[in-house]
């Protein structure tokens, strides 16, 4: 457990830093200074961006301004009932990250009692949206030939300057296979069909893919949700078309 706490942490930390951090050297060449100024780039420079970052999105209305942009996105990708697979999935999500990485972090031996049965209860409303989502939402982030034509060569591909688009349609499908890994490694981990040890193995599985599943989820909303800076120093939403 012990192990699976610090990889957490280095890998969510990790992961925010690298997201960050390029949005910080965009900001810094925006504003004339390019990126060959070590002082314009430095860890000082980081820092104070960051509180400036931080103060721009903790700010009274920032629940009201989540919840606008979730309900934009709903309206747009979503029609009528269907709506209520992606609030499902929203839901289920948020508590199975919630409760998952807290007891997977500061307790030693797991997660027990009504958290584990309400974990477990929302896990089958995860695996009815996920199912939902990917019915109603995959053939728009399917790769048209130009993008699929990144992986059609012999070798391993280089990716590089990837779109946004191509790099959210990326991340859906890692997401769903890893909610999909999180389905199968849970349900095995609970019938009568396999020995103590391979459910534990499964039990570590879930753990992990669970881990995965919240960095491309974290990469997923930034590319995707979060404002980018635009042109005249304002905050922009993010205008790629597809997802």
């Amino acid at each position: 457990m012990l192990l699976f706490a610090i990889i957490t942490v280095l890998g969510v930390g990790g992961v925010l830093f690298r997201q960050t951090y390029v949005r910080f050297r965009a900001d810094v060449s925006k504003e004339g200074r390019g990126p060959s100024g070590r002082s314009a780039l430095g860890p000082a420079a980081y820092w104070t961006w960051i509180l400036r970052r931080a103060g721009v999105v903790f700010r009274p209305d920032t629940a009201g301004r989540i919840w606008s942009v979730y309900r934009d996105w709903t309206d747009r990708h979503y029609a009528g009932w269907t709506k209520w697979f992606f609030g499902g999935l929203t839901v289920s999500l948020l508590y199975q990250a919630a409760s998952g990485f807290f007891f997977g972090i500061f307790f030693r031996r797991g997660m027990f009692g009504l958290p584990l049965l309400v974990h477990v209860m929302s896990g089958g409303l995860f695996a009815v949206s996920l199912a939902g989502v990917m019915l109603l939402r995959a053939r728009d982030y399917l790769p048209d030939r130009e993008e699929s034509a990144a992986f059609e060569a012999f070798a391993c591909p280089i990716l590089k300057n990837l779109s946004r688009v191509f790099v959210r349609k990326i991340l859906f499908w890692v997401i769903c296979g890893l909610g999909l890994l999180q389905i199968t490694t849970a349900l095995g981990s609970m019938v009568p069909l396999f020995t103590f040890r391979t459910q534990q193995v499964m039990i570590t599985f879930h753990r992990y893919s669970a881990l995965a599943m919240l960095l491309a989820a974290i990469v997923f909303i930034d590319i995707t949700f979060i404002a980018q800076r635009g042109p005249a120093g304002g905050q922009a939403p993010d205008g790629s078309a597809a997802a």
